[in-house]
């Protein structure tokens, strides 16, 4: 009976102008909204949390080394997206850079031993793309590319067991189907990859920006 009566009696607020409205009252008496019931209790809890959360921002404003950090990170957010999301238009890949996190295709200064494989099919590597090959920590450029497109001496990304794998195009075949297979491998690697799908290509590798994947590497932990 005690908790009933406590409920008539709680006033009841109209959700656009907050004005108190009789207990009993469905709809508000100024604009004709339908009126919601809320504990006073409650709306003590939710004007302390705004106090707080207003306190708070106050508090950040007027400490000018936060506020200022905060402002960068915010700027750094807006420009990494907005060059992200001009990149992936640009490029016509979701994944327009990749940070290089083996050494599969680093030369280590000698650029004639990675050669012997395509010279031994007959094949010139004199016109082959990144013939200097790329290290761990730097940056790599992909564009997204029609599967018809690639040839023999790209580097390609594509969708690995392990995740993105960056290397060179060996061999390209088509199965019976007439699908295109494409074969790769590490300049670095002794060994030839397993064939993959032309579906598993994410793009190709258009230019290399060295040292400048350490920063996601770091960041990443890996």
């Amino acid at each position: 009976m005690r908790e009933e009566e406590t409920q008539a009696s709680v006033p009841v607020y109209c959700p656009r102008r907050e004005a108190p409205n009789p207990p009993s009252a469905e709809f508000c008496g100024q604009c004709g909204s339908a009126l919601r019931r809320v504990r006073g209790r409650r709306r003590g809890a939710w004007r302390k949390v705004e106090a707080t959360f207003f306190s708070a921002g106050r508090w950040i404003v007027r400490n000018e080394v936060l506020y200022e950090f905060l402002s960068f990170l915010l700027v750094l957010g807006v420009l990494y997206l907005g060059i992200m999301g001009g990149l992936m238009v640009l490029l016509m890949t979701d994944s327009p850079l990749r940070s290089v996190y083996s050494d599969s295709m680093n030369h280590h200064g000698d650029n004639r031993w990675w050669r012997m494989e395509f010279e031994r099919r007959g094949i010139s590597t004199s016109n082959f793309p990144l013939q200097d090959g790329f290290a761990k920590g730097d940056l790599l450029l992909i564009r997204g590319v029609d599967p018809a497109e690639i040839r023999v001496g790209d580097v390609v990304v594509y969708e690995g067991s392990r995740g993105l794998i960056v290397h060179r195009v060996l061999k390209i075949w088509s199965d019976e189907g007439e699908n295109l297979i494409f074969q790769t491998k590490g300049d670095a690697n002794p060994h030839a990859d397993t064939p993959i799908q032309a579906e598993a290509v994410v793009g190709k590798v258009i230019a290399v920006i060295p040292k400048l994947g350490w920063l996601s590497i770091w960041w990443r932990g890996a």
